[in-house]
């Protein structure tokens, strides 16, 4: 049993270490990223809320002059998963 573990490099390996080190970065990255994205986003839905309605709406209707591309993009995209969701509810 000794020799089989001589042969095959367990976790200890330095490639194995290297590329799970490299792997944790990136996932600790793209977790601060993401935490990042949901303050902003819970900051924005709290402004919007104080704001009322008419005053979002007079902003989104401003954005979507100034930027009708990504405004289209963003549009399709809730679209989309509005849809699949929906999708999934009759299956």
């Amino acid at each position: 049993m000794d020799s089989e573990r001589e042969t095959y490099p367990g976790p200890s390996d330095s490639t194995t270490t290297g590329r799970s080190g490299a792997v944790g970065k990136a996932v600790e990255t793209a977790g601060g990223l993401a935490m990042d994205a949901f303050e902003k986003t819970r900051e924005k839905v709290a402004e919007y809320r104080d704001k009322g309605f008419e005053q979002v709406s007079q902003e989104v209707a401003e954005y979507t002059r100034s930027q009708p591309v990504p405004a289209l993009l963003i549009a399709a995209g809730v679209g989309m998963v509005i849809g699949m969701l929906l999708g999934l509810g009759r299956r």
